[in-house]
């Protein structure tokens, strides 16, 4: 279990256990680790110390059951609040509102299910962020859907407002405050950023109920198509260059800020899950199992983007203008995030009946654009099929959990077979 995965466990055990008294200690014991070491990786994934988290769960469902009817009293004693006058003074110390005002003002629908693991679908309509642009001076801006260039699937965080800004939303304050420091320090380095928005409070974020919203300058330009690559494969060259650019801002960063992960490990995790999978035999997992040690010591690890898909990567024409979404940052081998872009463009445009030379030619490309600016080891070069590999072996034992990413799970195995085919 990555610690990702440590922590979804125990937002799923306060989750399932907010009617009874958990203490920070039994969380820490469950997962593992110090006292301070747990609250500090808790705190970078929620935006919320262990026991913050756990009275803003309470919270909210509690007001919830009051809305559905529940005795106010009762909800609160059922939620571990000595008298209602207590859960009232909590409320409005978290909220800036009384219970009554949040019902009337939010609707008071279920509590959305933080779940890091997987990408949140929060429904929002355009009429309630119209109402929002407010904070920002904004409400007579336009309000757009925002596709993804590749799929067509609609963002379900984010909406354009007018023909320059963006605006995102999450209930996990963690995403947001990761998103910020980032987007900051790139700035300060001089690379393009997304711009942060203050609303007119001068905040860098609003909170409104249990969500979070953020308001960023647009950074002109699409949505790189994976069709593009393909038809021009120096592209990759110019993405390799800016990937590199991007770890030279952030090799300097506070590594105690983020989580490191080790890939190698994830990856043997997920093995067994692969094991009736027609793209795994015995010949590749005893190799990939004694090969890939030989290199992952020796690779160098710092903060990395970790999620450079086609979606996240702003070009005009062929020219580069920004990487967005730093959500999923950590630290990690600094070879992840051209080995997961690669996968990523080969994965848009995989059932397309691709053209093999084309995806070693994109492959390399990325690898020489990235030596250009920061030159990889000779350990890092050897180490590249290992790290795909294991991008691949992740990837279908997560989307192999879940029904709704079935067709997901069926190409990434199918991609699996291909890139071994031409990479062994």
């Amino acid at each position: 279990m990555n610690i990702r995965e440590m922590i979804q466990q125990c937002l799923d055990y306060i989750e399932n256990n907010l009617k009874s008294e958990i203490t920070v200690d039994e969380l820490c014991d469950m997962a593992g680790y110090s006292r301070v070491h747990y609250c500090r990786l808790f705190h970078h994934y929620t935006g919320f110390t262990p026991s913050e988290y756990i009275a803003r769960r309470k919270l909210l469902h509690a007001v919830y059951e009051i809305s559905r009817g529940s005795a106010k009293i009762d909800a609160a004693l059922s939620y571990g609040f000595e008298t209602y006058a207590g859960f009232y003074k909590a409320f409005k110390r978290e909220f800036s509102c009384s219970p009554s005002e949040f019902i009337k003002a939010y609707k008071s629908e279920r509590p959305y299910k933080i779940n890091i693991l997987q990408e949140e679908h929060i429904m929002i309509s355009k009429t309630k962020i119209q109402k929002l642009l407010e904070n920002w001076n904004l409400q007579n801006e336009s309000i757009a859907n925002i596709y993804n260039e590749n799929t067509g699937r609609q963002n379900d965080n984010a909406y354009y407002i007018g023909d320059d800004r963006v605006i995102k939303f999450t209930a996990n304050l963690g995403s947001i405050q990761n998103n910020l420091r980032i987007s900051k320090a790139l700035a300060e380095a001089g690379l393009p950023a997304p711009e942060i928005i203050k609303t007119v409070n001068g905040d860098d974020y609003l909170q409104n109920g249990e969500l979070y919203f953020i308001m960023l300058k647009r950074i002109k330009g699409n949505q790189l198509r994976c069709d593009d690559v393909f038809a021009n494969t120096s592209l990759a060259y110019v993405i390799g260059e800016n990937i590199a650019r991007l770890h030279r801002a952030l090799k300097d960063f506070d590594k105690e800020d983020y989580t490191e992960v080790n890939i190698f490990d994830n990856a043997l995790k997920a093995l067994p899950k692969l094991k009736n999978s027609i793209a795994v035999h015995a010949d590749f997992i005893n190799e990939y199992e004694s090969g890939f040690p030989k290199f992952y010591d020796k690779l160098p690890k710092q903060i990395i983007h970790r999620d450079i898909n086609p979606s996240n990567m702003i070009f005009d024409g062929s020219e580069f203008k920004g990487f967005i979404d730093f959500d999923l940052s950590e630290v990690n081998i600094r070879i992840f995030d051209i080995c997961y872009c690669a996968t990523a463009i080969l994965s848009e445009c995989f059932n397309d009946n691709v053209n093999k030379a084309k995806w070693l030619e994109i492959l390399n490309n990325l690898i020489n654009g990235y030596n250009s600016i920061e030159p990889l080891s000779e350990y890092e070069q050897q180490a590249i099929p290992y790290v795909i590999y294991s991008i691949q072996m992740i990837c279908i034992a997560y989307f192999s959990q879940y029904d709704k990413f079935e067709a997901l799970a069926k190409t990434n195995t199918a991609m699996l077979k291909w890139i071994t085919d031409i990479l062994i």
